[in-house]
């Protein structure tokens, strides 16, 4: 019977070594798993940040192609009046060409004139009104002659006067035409320092954009590290669910054998004098049994689910005083921890030690039940050690991504985040 039970306990030592074997490599995986929850925060605040300024950027531009457009409306507008000068001047033209013509009209009716007076022998005026028969006959022709001079005087000096105020006319519409050529060219300026201003900002903007991208890419590969190290940390308490449930068998068994032997007595190298004892981890009690981490600490600082800058918080936070003792919610193995922070932010600020947790211990209770305590200053037990329920664990502190001293209190079922304040 001796051997019997012997194989028993080489069984149990065996599974118990394996699960600790196992709990340096979970270790390491639930630290980077919190780093990688850490370096989470970090990206989506880079990307907020990038996608903030590419928000106002994309502003800047729009207001800018909006000046490009009303400059070049402008533009097209100014084309236009210019257009409309053009062929008003044109028009004048054409009509100082018209009186030229008058002109040189009766300029010609005069040469004509002045010819035929030259054939007749050269006869002035004076020889015409002498020429008269009698003194009516004189008047008469001296009235004619001073008509067809004053007709001729009075048609040309007309002609002259429309021509000066045409030509006045179109040198004050070449005066406007010349002042919109200069507008279009302050416009035209304007509209090619507002493209290059675009075009720089434009670059700005897109070098926003690629920085967006990246924080973006670098958050989904953070997310896919993280869903495949969550997925190795269940698979592993799977395991050890399984290891601890075999374990607790075997000791049963062994109990079992070892009253047997004691009540026939058919061993003869059996002491009935010497006990044999074991020790199984306690189940998880859902009576309410469960041991408040902070006796006299009652106060929630962060509910569970409570909404933050970049996910929802998925424990408690209990306010305390730095060095309050911090006791296990029930028995179990602490199956990962870390002590090694010494920055202790006090309200200060936070950093990454432990993955944001700080000092921190993990246990792993039956049924699957895991309980996290964070941000402790200092702990009281290690990785591997059995702890029962109430137990002292820790103390209160501000270390690893925290804000002023508190005890992150943290619940998982089958390694889904759940509320703690569901167990009491």
């Amino acid at each position: 019977m001796k051997k019997l039970i012997a194989l028993f306990l080489a069984l149990i030592i065996a599974v118990g070594g394996a699960i600790s074997a196992s709990a340096a490599t979970i270790s390491e995986l639930e630290a980077r798993q919190a780093e990688l929850e850490a370096k989470q925060k970090e990206y989506q605040a880079k990307l907020n940040d990038s996608n903030a300024a590419v928000s106002e950027q994309q502003e800047k531009v729009n207001a800018l192609v909006g000046q490009v457009e009303s400059v070049t409306e402008e533009i097209q507008v100014c084309y236009q009046k210019i257009s409309i000068y053009d062929k008003s001047i044109a028009e004048k033209q054409a009509q100082i060409d018209a009186a030229n013509v008058k002109i040189e009209e009766k300029m010609e009716v005069l040469r004509q004139r002045v010819k035929t007076i030259y054939i007749s022998g050269d006869v002035s005026a004076l020889e015409i009104v002498l020429g008269a028969k009698d003194f009516s006959d004189f008047l008469d022709k001296l009235q004619l002659v001073q008509y067809v001079s004053n007709h001729d005087e009075e048609l040309i000096k007309g002609i002259k006067d429309q021509l000066n105020a045409i030509a006045d006319e179109k040198k004050a519409l070449e005066a406007d035409k010349a002042e919109l050529e200069e507008e279009h060219t302050t416009l035209k300026e304007k509209q090619d320092e507002l493209n290059t201003l675009l075009e720089e900002n434009k670059e700005t903007l897109a070098g926003l954009q690629s920085s967006a991208a990246d924080a973006q890419m670098q958050l989904n590969l953070s997310e896919e590290e993280l869903s495949g190290l969550s997925a190795e940390i269940q698979e592993y308490y799977r395991q050890q669910r399984e290891a601890l449930a075999a374990q607790q068998a075997a000791a049963a068994a062994a109990a079992a054998a070892a009253a047997s032997s004691d009540d026939d007595g058919d061993d003869g190298d059996y002491s009935g004098g010497d006990t044999i004892s074991y020790s199984a981890s306690p189940q998880v009690q859902t009576d309410g049994s469960w041991t408040w981490p902070l006796p006299g600490n009652y106060m929630i600082t962060s509910q569970y689910g409570e909404g933050r800058s970049y996910e929802a918080h998925n424990a408690i936070d209990i306010g305390a005083s730095t060095g309050d003792p911090i006791y296990a919610a029930n028995s179990g193995t602490v199956v990962s921890s870390y002590s090694g922070c010494t920055h202790s932010s006090a309200g200060v600020g936070g950093c990454s030690c432990g993955g944001g947790y700080g000092n921190f211990i993990w246990i792993l209770h039956d049924n699957g039940y895991e309980t996290i305590y964070g941000h402790m200053i200092s702990t009281a037990v290690s990785t591997g050690d059995h702890v029962n329920n109430g137990q002292l664990i820790g103390y209160v502190g501000s270390t690893g991504w925290s804000t002023g001293p508190h005890l992150h209190f943290e619940l998982r079922i089958n390694g889904v985040k759940s509320n703690p304040q569901n167990l009491y």
